[in-house]
């Protein structure tokens, strides 16, 4: 039997190790507390190894387990868990005892029935994701686990009808099979052997230790959020183009401006001869403007609320309408994700140009264009708002 099982688990580590296609391998982003949360709940059988089990049928000694945990995964490959996990036992003994169903048995052999609770935590390693690289969507994750925690049997004492307990410190070790059925539930088959004192089951005789072994098959729901994200070098963006074209468009006003008083100056000649006064009609220009924004924020550097302070003056001249869209890089983040901060930037940018710089609300108009809209073939660069009539 134990050639079968060993023969079992290597059969599943060699499957997880070499069986996975399409995996991403690397290191990946820690998640936020709230994040990777899990419960279970299940059901099986128990079998409890006492003193003189064996002396019972089998079929007599399996008896009903449940278990319910709540866990988190912290990386793709390492979680822990707390888990509830029990409900009762049965074995034989010799002679009079408290978890028997009657008393004064002395020199007989008897069969005892006990509850039993096992609450414990335990550390979980996903060895599929370790060795065959995370996957999200794999339909099959192995999960040796280890733990421990605290142990209880329990029975109505057939000596004189009170409650009898023993509590104990135990630990814990098994195998867990993880088999994805949709994003958010998998359907768990576990096996779990509990190690505890010998006095667990009350008969303080034979070898140091006991075990229960526990079977059980249950389901798992999986909170927001479920994945995982691998971490992305940022590569520094190479501005200079953008701001020679930021300080050439300042020399195109500075010179419309000066075009505009040399006009000025013309009219108040002209009107000096007392003749037909005609009012100059200026027009301001403004070219397409581009905020750029660091990976995953909306807050604006210093240099770049000193350039919409320059096109806040020729927005308010200009008098006319201007559209704020906001973009986020397709390359991190979900979409999901993009499309708030796609908002959130281009908001940033109203807010300076109306509540700093003194621009009418009704001169703006904000769009947040999310991951949809890349103006630009580099990822960094997409992470922009463009100011434009």
């Amino acid at each position: 039997m134990k050639r079968k099982f060993l023969t079992l688990v290597l059969l599943m580590f060699t499957v997880a190790a070499f069986a996975q296609q399409e995996s991403k391998r690397g290191p990946y982003l820690t998640n936020g507390i709230g994040d990777n949360w899990f419960i279970s709940v299940g059901g099986g059988a128990n079998l409890y190894f006492g003193e003189w089990d064996d002396r019972m049928p089998f079929g007599e000694r399996i008896r009903p387990a449940i278990d319910i945990s709540v866990g988190k995964w912290v990386t793709p490959t390492v979680g822990f868990r707390l888990q509830y996990a029990g409900l009762s036992a049965a074995g034989t003994v010799y002679g009079d005892h408290p978890y028997t169903a009657a008393g004064d048995q002395t020199n007989m052999w008897s069969d005892e029935k006990f509850n039993v609770m096992n609450l414990h935590a335990d550390a979980l390693w996903n060895i599929s994701n370790a060795i065959g690289g995370y996957k999200a969507d794999r339909i099959w994750d192995l999960v040796p686990f280890a733990g421990f925690g605290w142990g209880r049997s329990s029975n109505i004492s057939s000596w004189n009808g009170t409650k009898v307990a023993n509590n104990e410190f135990v630990t814990n070790v098994g195998l867990l099979n993880k088999f994805r059925i949709s994003e958010a539930f998998d359907i768990n088959l576990e096996y779990r052997h509990m190690f505890v004192n010998q006095v667990f089951d009350g008969v303080a005789l034979g070898s140091r230790w006991e075990s229960m072994a526990s079977a059980t098959i249950g389901v798992t729901y999986k909170f927001m959020r479920r994945d995982f994200e691998r971490y992305v070098k940022v590569e520094p963006a190479d501005y200079t183009p953008y701001n020679n074209r930021i300080a050439d468009l300042e020399k195109q006003i500075a010179a419309k401006d000066a075009n505009a008083k040399k006009i000025a100056d013309e009219l108040a000649v002209e009107k000096s001869k007392k003749v037909q006064v005609v009012q100059p009609k200026t027009e301001y220009v403004i070219q397409p403007l581009a905020v750029f924004f660091q990976i995953g924020k909306a807050e604006l550097s210093d240099k770049e609320i000193i350039n919409l302070g320059y096109a806040a003056e020729q927005i308010k001249k200009s008098g006319k309408k201007f559209k704020i869209q906001g973009s986020a890089d397709s390359k991190t983040g979900t979409r999901n994700f993009n499309q708030v901060l796609s908002e959130k930037r281009a908001k940033r940018v109203y807010d300076v140009l109306v509540n700093k710089f003194g621009v009418s609300p009704d001169q703006l108009e904000v769009i947040a264009k999310g991951q949809d809209n890349e103006p630009f073939d580099k990822a960094p660069l997409n992470r922009v708002v463009i100011l434009e009539d």
